[in-house]
């Protein structure tokens, strides 16, 4: 549900905003959740929306960007902007601008390698990016390590639940895994709609094809299969509007 300075939303409020497309579901879907989404003003909740649909595109982009999957220590980068620590951080380049870093992870992917939090976390910085634009994303960041679930500025939270909405972090987890394929313990995604799910490393899948392809890498004799959490990751808009100036 959603409650726009401090009432519930209409459905002619809804209508007003004349939305099409993959940002007309989200819209429909915050206001058809039994979560509640609380905003100060009708601009934060278009900021979410809008949000939301460029992590979906952030994704799709990401996939098709030939970066790869890699355990931490073999973690690549293109050496112009990034240098790669010994533990696989990803390190921004002194002297050059966040919003160049992140993008040419989507243009020159198949000079990267990284694990799936680190790329969630990606695909939320381009999302960002993509919302607030050049000036204000390189003006509040200055600086970018890409590293497992480190992130800065960024306001990520996790909470329980089934009300998935699209631009969602969701989580399968394999609970048998592989000792020999640890990375396989689990997959972060992002939620696509219409049972589409971006994981790095397995792509654009059906939830039964991801829950399939880690029971492969299950340890011998596993019996319990894996499945997706109920839980959702997501970015608190309303900081990010603060932070950004947006």
């Amino acid at each position: 549900m959603i409650i726009l300075s401090g009432q519930p939303v209409t459905n002619d409020q809804l209508a007003s905003f004349q939305l099409e497309g993959q940002k007309r579901i989200i819209l429909m879907q915050l206001q058809a959740s039994n979560d509640t989404f609380r905003y100060r003003q009708a601009s934060d909740l278009l900021f979410e929306v809008t949000l939301r649909s460029n992590i979906m595109n952030a994704a799709r982009d990401l996939n098709k960007s030939g970066a790869s999957f890699a355990i931490f220590q073999r973690s690549r980068a293109n050496q112009a902007f990034w240098r790669v620590s010994e533990a696989g951080a990803l390190e921004l380049r002194y002297q050059i601008e966040p919003s160049k870093g992140i993008k040419d992870i989507f243009e020159n992917g198949s000079k990267y390698a990284f694990e799936c939090a680190t790329a969630i976390v990606i695909v939320f910085y381009m999302g960002v990016l993509q919302t607030v634009g050049e000036e204000k994303f390189n003006r509040r960041l200055r600086t970018l390590t890409l590293y497992d679930w480190h992130y800065d500025t960024l306001s990520i939270y996790t909470e329980r639940g089934n009300d998935f909405i699209y631009g969602d972090c969701l989580y399968f987890q394999n609970p048998e895994f592989s000792y020999q394929q640890s990375q396989w313990r689990g997959e972060n995604v992002i939620y696509l709609g219409e049972d589409q799910y971006y994981g790095h490393g397995l792509g654009i899948l059906t939830a039964a094809e991801i829950i399939e392809k880690l029971n492969s890498r299950r340890r011998p004799g596993a019996v319990q299969s894996a499945y997706l959490l109920p839980q959702t990751t997501r970015m608190d808009v309303i900081y990010l509007r603060q932070m950004f100036g947006s």
